[in-house]
């Protein structure tokens, strides 16, 4: 059952950063005047977002390591 959790959770998060990447993509194109979506912002957000999906992997190595 936690598997199923797992891949469930995984699936959710790849599906989050596609319509999330969407998003960010139109409103850099965009460039709206009140936007302050600048290349930094953008890095650290995939950035951050990068390092969850990374904790999110080990989590499936958990259970071996103890």
């Amino acid at each position: 059952m936690s598997n199923d959790f797992y891949i469930a959770f995984l699936t959710g998060w790849f599906v989050l950063i596609i319509f999330w990447s969407t998003i960010i993509i139109f409103v850099y194109i965009r460039k709206p005047p009140n936007a302050k979506l600048t290349k930094k912002v953008f890095l650290v957000s995939y950035g951050i977002f990068l390092m969850m999906l990374i904790l999110i992997l080990l989590f499936n190595y958990a259970d071996s390591f103890f």
